[in-house]
């Protein structure tokens, strides 16, 4: 699919994000055809670089971490610490149409790239932030991440085994959502730029966005008073709706969430009985009555391997599935048909990601390219935007304003 054709073709992001929130939301602004121009620090570059484990074909600064956050993504590094490494980044959001960042509230504004001086370089710039708490308040200038904003949040205070402590969810939920959430207020804001010739400044809190990943909870919480139970593979306000232990030692999931489902299930299991049953006629009831009913359930699903289970279940129109692992998922029938994973480098440096879920048969998807080596694109990227020559590009290098992409042999590119 030629880029040309996707929907933020021709569309310019100055990214200045590091590690996982906002960087996933510029990643799926480059899937859409914008060009991402990432900036990374001299000293180590983006901090994913040093997080997960090493690609070691694709160089010394390439982790799975970092290499899943920023394909279609051009590097420049640049020294934001140096007054002239500042200048270049104001100079260069004259051609940009947005800019990204995710540090602590303040930072931008202190190095004189807050949304203030760069709106009035860039007419209807669109500058969008996450930080941990939002820009004011008590704990506006902590440091957080996304296993802070889990625990502040009450995502992990609701998450864990029956009688057990909190637990973390195993996927970076927090910064994940705030990338999300950052996406969708850029989509509007460009929707909306026309109205905006003075510019518009979205912002996400993480803390909001994990609260909004709790959205179902929160009127019983507030309102109400409510305590949210750790149920372990069980649900707060639905029964059943979790993963039972089978004959074979391996689980499966059911989702009996309508009163049709409930009844399919019932049926299956033998057990007509329980339809008209008034401790579990209803999903009400049986929340009241959950242990005594998990544990008839579970007792049913201990009789048969997991394998009879899911067959018997999907014959009877019930929600099922066998919970697999990582691998298994990635390698399942259903993720094959999809193809959720795609394949970018080429040889030994070939690498697997998941595939953007935003697919529109009208766009077509970009060829996508792998996430660059640091400062890959600081020497393009300066003679295109700012059309500074060979010499003066090697004289920021030289003092290190700027820094240019070495190969794996140490080479400069």
């Amino acid at each position: 699919m030629s880029q040309t054709h996707l929907p933020l073709a021709g569309l310019r992001v100055l990214d200045f994000s590091h590690a996982a929130a906002a960087p996933f939301a510029t990643m799926f602004l480059a899937d859409m055809g914008a060009e991402v121009i990432k900036i990374e620090k001299p000293k180590g570059g983006d901090g994913t670089r040093t997080m997960g484990v090493p690609m070691p074909a694709l160089g010394p600064k390439e982790t799975d971490y970092y290499v899943s956050l920023n394909r279609n993504k051009r590097s420049i590094v640049l020294d934001l610490g140096n007054p002239e490494g500042c200048e270049l980044a104001r100079q260069m959001v004259a051609h940009c149409d947005i800019v990204t960042e995710n540090f602590r509230p303040g930072v931008m504004d202190r190095l004189g790239l807050g949304f203030d001086v760069l709106s009035k370089l860039r007419p209807g710039l669109i500058y969008a932030s996450i930080n941990a708490f939002g820009p004011q308040g008590p704990w506006a200038d902590r440091p957080a991440n996304d296993i802070i904003l889990q625990s502040v949040s009450g995502l992990m205070g609701i998450t864990g085994e029956v009688g057990g402590g909190p637990v973390r969810i195993g996927a970076p939920i927090a910064d994940f959502s705030s990338g999300l959430f950052m996406l969708s207020g850029i989509l509007a804001a460009l929707h909306a730029r026309p109205l905006h010739p003075e510019g518009q400044q979205v912002q996400v809190a993480m803390l909001d966005a994990a609260f909004n990943m709790m959205a179902n909870y929160i009127p019983g919480v507030a309102t109400l008073g409510q305590v949210v139970p750790r149920v372990g593979r069980g649900h707060a306000q639905i029964v059943p709706y979790q993963a039972f232990e089978c004959a074979d030692g391996r689980y499966v999931m059911v989702g009996a969430f309508t009163r049709g489902f409930w009844e399919n299930l019932c049926r299956a299991l033998g057990r007509e009985d329980w339809i008209k049953d008034p401790r579990f006629e209803s999903n009400p009831q049986r929340l009241a009555h959950r242990e005594l009913l998990v544990g008839e359930l579970q007792a049913l699903f201990r009789q048969r391997p997991s394998q009879e289970w899911i067959a018997l279940l999907t014959e009877a129109d019930v929600p099922t599935s066998p919970v697999m692992d990582l691998h298994e998922a990635v390698r399942s029938e259903q993720a094959a048909h999809n193809a959720s994973l795609r394949t970018l480098g080429e040889g030994e440096g070939a690498y697997e990601v998941a595939r953007s879920p935003i697919q529109v048969q009208a766009w077509g998807e970009r060829d996508h390219q792998p996430a660059p080596r640091m400062g890959d694109h600081t020497r393009a990227v300066l003679q295109e935007l700012l059309g500074l020559d060979e010499s003066t590009v090697a004289d920021l290098a030289e003092r290190g304003v700027v820094r240019l992409a070495r190969t794996q042999e140490g080479a400069v590119a």
